[in-house]
């Protein structure tokens, strides 16, 4: 008990006292604020987690306080200060937004029941902003890309733009960046996208030190843009990881992105692995019964070629019970619940 306290005056101490006023454009201490404000500001910052609202910076915060507090020491309070300022009309939100893109500082976001996102300052203005236009929005972009592909933004919004070469060098140079794999991934597949030879080496050699880490998009990668050096990748992620995905995880959404992806490469290594996994035993296997058993059928069938020519045989009348057992729902209007975006219309990485 002594120990919290001690770290919760510890905390109120720095917070307090602790405004080193430098060349830094982050240099607003919680006393620079007037006193009435003050505890409010204490109790988000001891709390320590971005919040999605706060009523305190809502109600009480001017339009100066809140730019004031953009300006903070604190990232957490610069975070809450920023997204109020984007909610408010009185402000440039293009010009907040593009103004901060620099802020690499990591906060707790609260994501409600996905429990606390951690990331920066800039991604997490990004995630909430909205631009006018996609004028505004492009704009926004390309500096993300060009100055700033330390973002995890800059990873994530490669899946919306184009396939445009001035961004290929960028994006060949985040393939090779030092992150995490699930970042990596969404690069990967917009260089996979350019169709260029010489990186398939480069694209096999990340997946292949990264394949216990491979989503639908590494997936997804290989079938849209196929090479047979891909296979090597295949083959390391199965069986090991296949049958963890399936078992261990309880995850067979991953193993159902293997199936469909490999069984379009219609050639004996990849009914070599839909074969193992086809006849598995034992019979009372999840992949013999069930949502992965349909999925599995359907993947081989709808893959004709020779070399599945055994196992479309084998599996012919399961096809014909799914099908039987396939019913389509009646389309019904979709329910409309009008949100005024007049305002700022384009959001959304």
């Amino acid at each position: 008990m002594k120990i919290i306290k001690l770290t919760y005056f510890s905390i109120l101490i720095l917070t307090l006292f602790l405004s080193c006023k430098d060349d830094n454009r982050n240099n607003y201490a919680i006393r620079d604020f007037r006193r009435s404000f003050q505890p409010h500001l204490i109790k988000i910052v001891s709390k320590g987690i971005v919040l999605y609202s706060d009523s305190s910076i809502r109600n009480m915060a001017t339009d100066k306080e809140l730019t004031d507090l953009s300006k903070s020491e604190n990232p957490v309070l610069r975070s809450m200060a920023l997204k109020e300022m984007l909610r408010r009309r009185s402000f440039n939100h293009f010009d907040i937004i593009m103004n901060h893109l620099d802020d690499t500082a990591m906060v707790a976001t609260d994501a409600g029941e996905f429990g606390i996102y951690n990331m920066t300052v800039s991604d997490h203005i990004l995630e909430y902003g909205r631009w006018k236009s996609m004028s505004e929005k492009n704009k926004t972009i390309h500096e993300v890309i060009t100055k700033h592909n330390y973002l995890k933004s800059a990873y994530t919004i490669l899946l919306s733009i184009e396939t445009q070469e001035k961004y290929y060098a960028y994006i060949k140079e985040m393939v090779q960046a030092n992150k995490p794999f699930d970042e990596i991934e969404f690069a990967l597949y917009a260089l996979a996208k350019f169709k260029r030879n010489d990186d398939i080496q480069l694209i096999k050699r990340i997946l292949m030190s990264n394949y216990w880490g491979m989503t639908e998009l590494s997936f997804q990668l290989m079938q849209e843009f196929p090479n047979d050096t891909y296979l090597d990748v295949y083959e390391e992620f199965y069986p090991k990881n296949f049958y963890i995905s399936i078992y261990r995880t309880q995850n067979p959404a991953t193993g159902i992105d293997f199936v469909n992806s490999i069984a379009s490469y219609k050639n004996n290594r990849s009914a070599n692995i839909l074969n193992k996994i086809l006849n598995k035993k034992p019979e009372r296997s999840i992949i013999k019964s069930g949502w992965f058993r349909d999925e599995l059928v359907k993947a081989i069938w709808n893959n004709e070629c020779p070399e599945y020519s055994t196992m479309r045989k084998q599996i012919k009348a399961t096809l014909e019970e799914i099908e039987r057992n396939t019913f389509t729902l009646p389309q019904s209007e979709p329910k409309s619940f009008p949100v005024d975006t007049s305002f700022e219309p384009i959001r959304h990485w």
